[in-house]
């Protein structure tokens, strides 16, 4: 596999077309599969391994590659929005801590982080642990862009970003030490899906963590749910059925973190 470590940093990618093959370098703007011999664009930090998505966005994801959200996203006006702490019971810099406490990471560990969006998340494990090696993952090719240039500034080099689907991810098994899903679990068509998925490519010991909207018997709740119903693309799962989906993934022990008036942090160990 000569060439890989360049692009892939010793992380085993698998083709997401054939499921069988690990992704090769082919050139300075393509790695491909040596078994079914797809071609998929890289540049730099990024592959794209959804380079022909055909698939109807929902409203939600519409916004999340809009050009006017992205530069915002991680701003005072979105997801660090103080008046988010009345409907999550947390600040945004609170959460993050909360997560990365939980993670439990050592030195040189590797961490997935799904729906990475901006980097808002995997900059800061960047940050708080030298060492580490960050892989965001995301639909979004705007949102992976942004991040590319964020991690660039802060002078993080240990990263990959993938331009891929987190209920299929194109990671070998027990390929990371730690998954972390901020924010984006309840926009998943299927969350179990992703959670099963992430149980896959952690390692045994090694922790998922994630921040998630959670529905429960509230006005407030309810609110959120008739939202979601007109936009579309959002599904509400209670905190119990949340945490059977971490222990059916393998996370046995899930563990709830912080829970607000629609909004909860859990984490599991995997076993």
């Amino acid at each position: 596999m000569k060439g890989r470590e360049d692009v892939f940093y010793g992380v085993r990618l698998i083709c997401p077309r054939c499921r069988q093959g690990n992704l090769e370098t082919a050139s300075k703007s393509a790695v491909s599969c040596p078994v079914c011999s797809a071609r998929y664009p890289r540049e730099e930090k990024m592959v794209d391994l959804l380079p022909e998505r055909i698939s109807p966005l929902s409203i939600p994801q519409h916004v999340m590659e809009s050009g006017l959200v992205v530069p915002i996203y991680d701003s005072l006006l979105w997801r660090r929005n103080p008046l988010l702490q009345m409907f999550m019971g947390l600040t945004f810099d609170e959460e993050a801590r909360t997560i990365l406490n939980a993670l439990r990471l050592g030195a040189g560990a590797t961490v997935l982080d799904l729906a990475c969006g901006t980097g808002i998340y995997g900059r800061r494990v960047a940050k708080r642990f030298p060492g580490s090696f960050v892989i965001g993952l995301d639909l979004s090719l705007p949102m992976l862009g942004f991040a590319a240039r964020r991690f660039d500034a802060q002078g993080s080099r240990h990263c990959l970003l993938i331009h891929g689907d987190a209920q299929e991810l194109p990671l070998g098994d027990g390929t990371v030490d730690a998954a972390l899903c901020g924010g984006a679990l309840h926009l998943f068509p299927d969350p179990a899906k992703a959670i099963g998925e992430a149980g896959r490519v952690v390692r045994t010991g090694g922790v998922f963590a994630a921040a998630v909207y959670y529905r429960r018997e509230s006005r407030l709740s309810l609110l959120v749910e008739q939202i979601a119903a007109i936009m579309g693309g959002v599904c509400g799962h209670s905190r119990g059925e949340y945490l059977q989906m971490m222990h059916d993934a393998g996370f046995e022990q899930a563990d709830l973190l912080h829970e607000g008036p629609v909004w909860m942090v859990l984490c599991g160990v995997k076993r």
